[in-house]
């Protein structure tokens, strides 16, 4: 699959206003048969950093070539942004975060989204607080969900606000009518 997908990103149009000197940590999600992961890039750290919520022990097998693939992307990428900036990238190491496992087999595109919001390049209280309850993960997501449909700059937000708002009519008069 990822052989198949375009990560350079130095000739893309959307990519020539980025500005990324000033950052330390780059992002990258990746979806491997159907089971999401996070790749870190801290240069501050100087240090590729794998997040996978099942902890998969076959990591070197499943998911290192394509892991190398993004990083390279990425160091091309970074090597024009950071012209100024001396990063010696033949001194990064990997990194394997060991502490997470999820509760079930669904949660992973969740994790990935909270080590987005809360990752600092270590482990914190705030990545896996309480994210051991299928509850609390989903009231995550819903939150997510509404934060997307409630944006105001979701341009499909009035249409679902009415479908909403008639699905909601309906069962209450489904409701009544017991």
């Amino acid at each position: 699959y990822y052989n198949k997908v375009d990560l350079d990103i130095t000739n893309k149009e959307w990519a020539k206003n980025l500005s990324f000197t000033e950052c330390n940590l780059w992002f990258f999600p990746y979806c491997n048969n159907k089971h999401y992961i996070m790749i870190c890039v801290n240069i501050k750290a100087e240090r590729f950093e794998v997040l996978d919520s099942l902890r998969h022990k076959d990591f070197e097998k499943t998911y290192k070539s394509m892991a190398e693939r993004v990083v390279q992307y990425a160091i091309n990428y970074m090597k024009t942004q950071f012209a100024d900036k001396t990063v010696r990238w033949e001194r990064f190491s990997w990194f394997k975060l060991e502490k997470v496992t999820q509760p079930d087999q669904i949660s992973c595109g969740m994790y990935v989204i909270r080590w987005m919001r809360h990752w600092e390049g270590k482990y914190n209280s705030a990545l896996t607080k309480d994210w051991k309850r299928i509850d609390l993960i989903n009231e995550e997501r819903e939150c997510l969900m509404l934060d997307i449909i409630l944006d105001e700059e979701n341009l499909e937000r009035e249409r679902i606000m009415k479908e909403a708002t008639k699905y909601c009519n309906m069962k209450n008069k489904k409701k009544e009518l017991k």
